[in-house]
């Protein structure tokens, strides 16, 4: 006899977990599975969580090393004890899994099993040998790491962003195969702490997704700090011989070999479905995840697809909003659309970046008309307070409504003032509207302030 549920979440992160326990705030009855035995998503096991620990750790160790900047003598040699570090990541993880769990609990609508599910037909789906029905479904599995169509023995061998987490020791020497975000972040973060870093990218330009500006101050920094960055790389294959890697690969015709202990694979994320046959749901998917509406409706109507396996910005807080209008649709009168246009992310690389709306590139291609004005944080007060004058804020201000329609912050702290530039944008607040608000002094958020007094003037000489 099969078990009936009003809503079935197929994916505990972070767009699965909120969606299940919202709708079962609604009354429905809701079953949550997931292949882990708690909630939390990759993010929390293997992603943003436990990348910002380490991150976080090395951080601060850096300072301590770079405090003769500051005046400050420290009398010991500075040491890091990475077993502590992983330590701390491992009761945070567990802590908030836990807590979550117990939260799933007390919710007598809401049930949680672990298990791979797979579609028997467009009404249930099964797992192990039990097979339960729905009025509704969420996939919600996000992604894995892609991994390149690349020949050698060692491709299967190589890490990804999860195995680097678990690895006991601060490794010596470090391989990255491309230069996007997660690359970016954990290879800054294991330069400081003393790994030889070394980076392989195909593009011409690392971070080729971000503008150009931002991204080569982050390229310019890593090559003053020592990392050693390939462009134009075209990657042939990878062996293992030894306890060795051995990479080969051409570069402006001429073809290379490197051998590396530890080589960590980052050439992206593709949608996470193996498994779930969705062919039996009538479900349809190509190469960039589900294919979904605007009301993230999947082909069938009843069944709705959000975070990483969806093509859409692929964040754990979009795919928590993502979350909120599915159930919305489900369950409510009136329907909700998805609006990217108000997104906002940060990667965590140094100094870091913070963008939130519509960017340049995507401005251009929709043919809006804007003015880019900047603030340069080499004349702000707190910046050269702390000594960390470099980066800029950017305004892309739509010329027809004055209405600032995205923000570009590239900052040691962008991922703070990153909220206040969500709320800018958010409200569809023009540089007048900023200007009403007072920044205290001396801090980072003074900038705001200041380029929207700097538009204005201009404008006024403009206009004289």
């Amino acid at each position: 006899m099969k078990t009936h549920y009003d809503l079935i979440v197929i994916g505990a992160g972070p767009a699965g977990t909120p969606a299940a326990m919202n709708a079962a705030k609604f009354g429905k009855k809701v079953l949550l599975i997931d292949k882990r035995e708690s909630p939390g998503g990759e993010c929390l096991f293997e992603g943003c969580i436990p990348s910002k620990v380490l991150e976080n750790a090395a951080n601060c160790y850096a300072n301590v090393v770079e405090s003769n900047i500051f005046h400050v003598e420290v009398d010991k040699h500075a040491q890091i004890h990475w077993e502590g570090v992983l330590q701390d990541k491992e009761r945070i993880v567990k802590q908030r899994s836990v807590g979550v769990l117990k939260q799933i609990e007390k919710m007598n609508s809401l049930d949680f099993k672990q298990g791979n599910a797979s579609f028997v037909d467009a009404n249930s789906i099964k797992i192990d040998n039990d097979i339960f029905s729905f009025d509704k479904a969420l996939i919600a599995t996000g992604a894995k790491s892609f991994m390149p169509p690349i020949e050698g023995n060692g491709v299967e061998k190589v890490w990804t962003n999860k195995d680097i987490f678990f690895h006991k020791e601060i490794p010596k020497e470090l391989l990255f195969i491309g230069a996007g975000a997660i690359s970016c972040e954990l290879v800054q973060m294991f330069n400081k702490l003393g790994t030889k870093c070394h980076i392989l990218e195909r593009s011409g330009r690392i971070l080729k997704h971000i503008h150009e500006d931002a991204a080569l101050l982050i390229q310019n920094k890593m090559i003053q700090n020592g990392i050693n960055l390939e462009l134009n790389v075209n990657l042939q294959k990878i062996e293992y011989e030894n306890n060795n890697f051995f990479i080969h690969f051409t570069q402006q015709n001429e073809t290379k070999v490197l051998k590396y202990k530890h080589v960590v694979m980052a050439t992206g994320r593709i949608a996470n479905l193996d498994g779930l046959e969705l062919e039996k749901a009538a479900v349809q998917y190509d190469k960039k995840g589900v294919i979904v509406n605007e009301k993230l409706q999947s082909s069938q109507a009843h069944i709705y697809a959000a975070g990483d396996c969806i093509n859409a910005p692929k964040f754990a807080h979009t795919a928590s909003y993502e979350a909120g209008i599915v159930i919305h649709n489900m369950f409510a009168p009136s329907p909700r659309l998805v609006d990217y246009d108000k997104n906002s992310w940060v990667l965590f690389s140094d100094p870091q970046i913070g963008v939130v709306g519509i960017d340049e590139n995507e401005a251009h291609k929709r043919g809006i008309d804007i003015d880019v004005e900047s603030y340069a944080f080499i004349q702000d007060a707190r910046s050269q307070i702390d000594k960390k004058a470099e980066g800029f804020l950017k305004f892309i201000i739509n010329k027809k409504t004055k209405v600032i329609i995205g923000i570009e912050i590239v900052n040691e702290d962008a991922s703070s003032l990153t909220g206040e530039a969500s709320l800018i944008v958010a409200n569809t607040m023009t540089t007048m509207d900023v200007m009403q608000a007072i920044h205290p002094h001396p801090t980072l958020t003074e900038s705001f302030g200041v380029l929207a007094q700097q538009i204005f003037f201009k404008n006024m000489i403009k206009r004289g």
